[in-house]
Formats: C-alpha cells, structure tokens, sequence
C-alpha cells in the first residue's frame, strides 16, 4: 500500500462508516435489472459475489445469510472493520463469506472470477490509481455474464456541494482528531449560513446543505466532506473511462432516473428528440435534476441491452409495493419512494390493493395480469401498462423470483442470521446494522419489537413469546403505558404484554422480518 492508501485505511479505523444493507446492491436485485433490459446474468442463489470497500461486511451478511450456496468475499482498507465483520460472521455462523484486509490495487487474478461485483461509495472516494483498480478489478475478476455495481458521487449536483466540502475543509481539515475537525468545520458553514447574502445563490445552497451537515452522522460528514479525496464526475465521463477497460454501462440500479416519462410528456418528447441513445439521454436528464449520486452498473462490453420494456419480460417478474391512499379519489402515494400519482380506471386501484394485501411479499406479474384484467374488466395490455408505470417511476420492487414473507402464525420466525445480529446489537455496539429480507437497512422500533426478534425462532409459540416479554416488563426492562402512566396492575400488564407482542409481529413482518 502507499501513504495515501494507509492514510484513508486509517481514517477509517479511527471513525468506522456504518456498515449498513443496502438494497440497490443487492445481487438479486441486480440479476432483475439486468433482466429487465434482456441481459442474462448469473443465478444470485449460487453466485460467487465480491464487494470492494465492504467495511465491517454490513452490506455482504444479508447475502450471504440468504444465499448458503453462494460465496463472498469482501475487502477493505480498515483492519478494525474487517476484524470487527469477522467476529460478527462467526457469532452469525455463516460459512460462505470471507472478509479481508487489502487494497483494492492488490487484487489480481487468483482471487477469481465473481458474478457480482460491488463498489458502494468507494469510487468517488479515494484517488486516481485506485479508481483505475476499481474498473480493472470489474473486468479481469468479472465471469463473462457477470454484474458490476460501482457508485459514485455525479456532476452537475455535486457542483454546489463542493463549495460546502471546501469551506469546510479550509477551517477543519488540517485539525487533530476527526471529531475535532468536523467542530471545526460545522462552525465553519454555520457561521457562512448566518452571514450568506439573502437570495444568493450560496445562500441557497447552505439553506439547503445546513440541516445535514449539523445533524448528520458523524463518520458520513467526515468521509463525505473531510476525507482526503472525494471526486465526483460526470456520467459520460465514468463510461468513458470505463471502456478502455474493456466494460459497457448497462444501467443504474434505481431505474427511475433512465425514463424520460418521468419527467412529463412535453419534456420526454424533446429529449427522445434531442438524444441519439441511452447513456446521452440519461446526461441530460443529470442536468434536468442536479443529479448528485449515481449507482451504475457494468458488463463486458459487447452485450446491447433493450431499454424498450417489452410485456414478455414484464410478465416474468414479480414484484411488491406498499401505497397510502390520498384525499383525491384514486390517487396514491408510493411508500418506497414517495412518489404520489393518479389512477384513471379500475386496473390502478385493483393492483395497488393486491400489492397491499401481499406486501411485503412479491405478486407474479403474469398471475396479477390475468387476475385484475378478469376482475377490473380491463385487457391485459392495460395492466401490464399500469405495472410499466410503477415500475419506472421507482414506486415498486421488483424480482425475477418469489420472495414471501409469511403471516407470523403460531410459531413465528425470524431468520437465524436476523435474530443472532438482533442478540448482538442487544449486548454490546456493533458496527453492522440490522437488515431484513429485502437487504434493506432495518430498526427495531422498540424493546418488544427487540425482545421478540432475538427470540422467535419458529420453536417457541406466540404464547410464550408473551410470557418472555411480560417476564421483561416484571424485570424493569419493558414498561407499558396507558394514557401516559405506567401500568401495575398484572391483569392489565398480561393484556398489554400480548397486545404488543401481536403488534411487534405485525411490524417485523411489514418489515420483512420473518421468514
């Protein structure tokens, strides 16, 4: 390793990034997109993954507790996170994942061939020789149908940010201790924000950046705004430069970015005009929404994806929503991303109940198309509109395969790598977050929703998960309320110990939680 190398291993040993799932990584999720746009890819069941910069494993775990026939290795400059993911892929004994201590740079051919391969917020972040490393490693040590995932910070968006990574870099970077430097550097906007120009535009960029650089977490704003390099570029830049390596731009993990539609009729029709291909269209749209992040993924040159979704490969997905109804009559709000929309005939409202109803689980797209066409009096046609829609728009999740999650029933149950992490995170801190069956990061919202995760192992009955948890509130380490006091009274606190039993299931289930 050289110094600049040893220096950013360090940083991260002296203040560890949070070591979190992340579901665009995911290589199931990767293995749909890919097959959305009629490009083959490697069984994720069975996959030999890679993910390059994987701290302590936070984003290598879910895959591997989910896929036992899979293998993953992960690297990362920081011996404490690596250290700390071995301990904790031991106490979750998981065989199949491999967690080591080097460079990016070092990685040559006999580590193998993987199927997928991950890069999450390292690209942008380190300099020049390692980024060249990052798309070398994404050909040589790629299978010939593989997937490669690299993220990075984009141009235009990230234009303004730099002004505030800048300025506080200018009063905190050559300061001691990193808590020490972001001090100084949260005094350094703070004081910017306060004395801006009204109107400016540097006052509108600190309006905005303001909340995030005072409440943020700590090791985020140091890496993100303190760290040595961090070097956004452009979209077309990154393609470029991936080329002479021998690897194509198939698309981004969140696909709602690709679609011109998404951004009104007026709008699409002049860039489908303007635009010769995809990856011109899709630097337009950079511009169009200050784009600051990008997630792209790469292949082997050669391969030409269909970016026209066709209904044949529509029908062969399954995929999941949860929505809200809004005031207005058929009109929704998507509650993965937010989006709010308007249906215009019985096959929208129809989808959205189904979906509701199955959520979190997947419903097979070629069944809802026969079903709700049969039932809203519409065409298949139409339903399979409604579902390019929501797809495109990001306002669902999508799969090639099944993924049920069950009602808790009699023996609820939660996935053994789940509940050991839960037990984990209960008697000490851990680097590693809590994730759940859609390689999302999850939270245990409260100490019943923690008691019954470490706790339901498909052994042990509903009844006697209330008894272990009215044992805790007996103990002082659960309370129950009622009209904001404290309930005594052991009739009450049985009927309560059993109320939020039932609820905390309900929860870990819509979280995707059980199995």
């Amino acid at each position: 390793m050289n110094d600049m190398q040893l220096k950013i291993g360090s940083s991260y040993d002296q203040l560890p990034y949070p070591s979190a799932a992340f579901a665009q990584t995911a290589p199931e999720h990767l293995h749909a997109v890919a097959s959305l746009f009629a490009i083959r890819a490697p069984d994720p069941a069975r996959a030999r993954v890679l993910e390059l910069g994987c701290a302590a494993g936070g984003n290598l775990l879910p895959f591997a507790a989910a896929n036992p026939q899979s293998r993953a290795i992960g690297v990362d400059l920081s011996a404490v996170q690596i250290q700390h993911g071995r301990e904790l892929a031991a106490q979750l004994k998981l065989d199949n994942i491999d967690l080591r201590c080097m460079s990016i740079a070092d990685i040559g051919e006999s580590l193998g061939e993987f199927d997928y391969i991950v890069c999450h917020g390292v690209y942008s972040w380190v300099p020049a020789d390692v980024q060249d490393a990052i798309l070398r490693v994404c050909k040589r040590n790629l299978s010939k149908d593989g997937i490669a995932y690299v993220s990075y910070n984009t141009y235009p968006g990230w234009k303004a940010k730099e002004v505030i990574r800048d300025a506080m870099i200018l009063r905190g970077g050559e300061r001691g201790p990193a808590q020490e430097k972001l001090g100084y550097a949260r005094g350094m906007i703070e004081f910017m924000h306060r004395h801006a120009r009204p109107g400016s535009a540097l006052k509108q960029t600190l309006d905005e950046h303001l909340p995030t650089v005072l409440g943020g977490d700590e090791s985020y704003l140091h890496h993100e705004f303190l760290e040595l390099c961090n070097a956004p570029c452009y979209f077309r830049d990154f393609v470029e430069r991936a080329r002479p390596h021998g690897l194509a731009y198939l698309a981004e993990a969140g696909i709602s970015g690709m679609f011109a539609s998404n951004y009104g009729s007026e709008a699409a029709d002049a860039l489908l005009r303007e635009c010769a291909d995809q990856q011109s269209l899709e630097q337009m749209l950079d511009f169009l929404n200050n784009r600051t992040f990008r997630q792209s993924l790469l292949m082997h040159a050669g391969r030409e994806p269909r970016y026209r979704l066709d209904d044949s490969r529509l029908l062969d997905l399954h995929i999941a929503g949860e929505f809200a109804p809004e005031q207005e009559p058929g009109t929704y709000r998507a509650l993965c991303s937010q989006q709010q929309f308007k249906t215009h005939n019985r096959v929208g409202p129809e989808i959205v109940r189904r979906l509701n109803q199955a959520w979190p689980s997947t419903v097979p797209v070629r069944s809802l198309a026969a079903v709700v066409a049969n039932e809203a009096g519409g065409k298949i046609e139409h339903v399979l509109s409604m579902v390019d829609f929501l797809l495109t728009s990001g306002a669902i999740r999508f799969r090639t395969t099944p993924l049920t999650v069950p009602a808790p029933g009699d023996r609820p149950c939660v996935p053994a790598a789940i509940r050991a992490l839960a037990r984990r995170r209960a008697q000490a801190p851990t680097q590693v977050g809590l994730f759940n069956r859609w390689h999302d990061h999850a939270v245990a919202q409260g100490p019943v929703d923690s008691a019954v995760l470490e706790l339901a192992d498909g052994r042990i009955s509903r009844a006697q998960l209330v008894r272990a948890v009215r044992e805790r509130n007996r103990a002082g380490a659960i309370g129950f309320f009622e009209n904001g006091e404290e309930l005594r009274e052991e009739a009450a606190c049985d009927r309560a110990a059993a109320a939020h039993v039932d609820a905390a299931l309900a929860r870990l289930r819509r979280q995707a939680l059980l199995a």
